[in-house]
């Protein structure tokens, strides 16, 4: 990635350029932030720029040779690590079993989420452990950096989700973050930088990286020529969130589909037409796992939109103008006393699809919540 390739975060930018311009770069870094945002993106382009031949003031030069070999993440100086799960093929769960996968994964959509991932190299619960950074990578690390760096200044060790280290790891890592070989650069990038020790954290120095904005995801997007209206499309379904955008993209799922599928359940549970539900039930059932959390997380967020419609400022709301007739209508069944439970039911749903769930029997469950729920009486009325 180059710096100029990343939407927004122009501070942080300018401040990781500096740092290598006035010589007071950190060996151990936290890049920190939520689903989708460019933590990622800005290490890789920050390491890219640590090592290239003829950087500017404001990027890397793209055509050297390091530039080249960072373009595909293929640099050997550029150690890679990431969460990985145990295969009963290898005799070590360390990220080289897996890289050239993560490569291709990073490389199609570098805001990609854990669970995309976990989902890409395809675990399955019965046959393997949890996906984790297991010792292993420790002693494998400690190999490579027992040689010279092969051709770079800077040697940078990228760990991916860190927080997903197992127990016995963290440990084995301190003195390497506390006393890197000489030319190592250590780039943490996480989700839950809670979650990693206290010991570890303050021995980083913290890059919390924000959202995109609206505005930010609109120009990513049309960096790849996808028209205005195709984005609104996507942001009917995924809001601002770029990784989950280009994801939809990939897919080339139709918001007008999702659309026409909630407004009908809706419908029917309003009638708690039972017959007309269980054939919903059966239809939906036929789409991939893909697809059915999809229809859940499009109906979370329709559910938010109507509580924005009730209780805040409509400038606010994020829908076309179908989806907006329709939440004018819908709304008045969604409030501060049922609200809450109904996307509790939803994302219970979504973790039990990602547990192989019947879908026959889940939906058809959630059907007949979501009728009592959107039935219950609001207890106190807005004065």
């Amino acid at each position: 990635m180059l710096f100029s390739e990343i939407p927004g975060n122009t501070t942080i930018k300018k401040q990781l350029i500096n740092s290598v311009k006035n010589n007071r770069v950190s060996h151990a870094q936290l890049f920190s932030g939520k689903d989708g945002c460019a933590k990622l993106s800005l290490a890789l382009a920050y390491a890219r720029y640590l090592n290239c031949n003829n950087r500017t003031d404001e990027d890397s030069c793209g055509v050297c040779s390091c530039c080249i070999k960072y373009q595909n993440l293929s640099h050997p100086d550029l150690l890679l690590i990431f969460p990985v799960f145990k295969n009963r093929t290898d005799k070590l769960a360390i990220s080289d079993n897996f890289v050239e996968k993560w490569r291709d994964f990073i490389l199609k959509n570098p805001y990609q989420s854990l669970n995309s991932w976990t989902n890409n190299i395809n675990i399955e619960k019965k046959s393997v452990e949890k996906v984790s950074i297991y010792k292993d990578e420790v002693l494998s690390l400690h190999k490579k950096l027992a040689l010279k760096n092969f051709e770079a200044l800077n040697r940078v060790v990228l760990i991916w989700m860190p927080e997903l280290m197992s127990n016995d790891t963290p440990n084995k890592l301190l003195k390497l973050f506390e006393e890197p070989p000489k030319g190592t650069i250590f780039l943490l990038v996480s989700e839950s930088p809670n979650l990693l020790l206290p010991t570890i954290r303050s021995r980083f120095q913290d890059v919390q990286v924000k959202n995109f904005s609206s505005d930010e995801a609109n120009m990513a997007l049309k960096k790849i020529n996808v028209s205005i209206e195709k984005i609104n499309q996507l942001k009917s379904i995924a809001g601002a969130s770029l990784s989950e955008m280009i994801k939809l993209l990939d897919d080339d799922i139709n918001s007008k589909i999702l659309f026409n599928d909630l407004s009908s359940w809706l419908r029917l549970i309003y009638k708690t037409d039972i017959v007309n539900i269980s054939n919903w039930v059966e239809s939906i059932s036929l789409n991939g796992r893909r697809a059915q959390k999809l229809f859940l997380s499009y109906t979370i967020k329709m559910i938010r939109e109507c509580l924005i419609f009730n209780f805040a400022n409509k400038d606010l709301l994020k829908v076309n103008d179908k989806e907006l007739e329709f939440i004018s209508k819908f709304a008045p069944f969604i409030h501060e006393d049922n609200c809450i439970l109904i996307i509790e039911e939803l994302e219970k749903a979504i973790k039990s699809i990602n547990r192989n769930a019947n879908s026959k029997i889940l939906f058809f469950e959630l059907s007949l919540k979501m009728v009592k729920f959107i039935k219950a009486k609001r207890i106190y009325a807005i004065n």
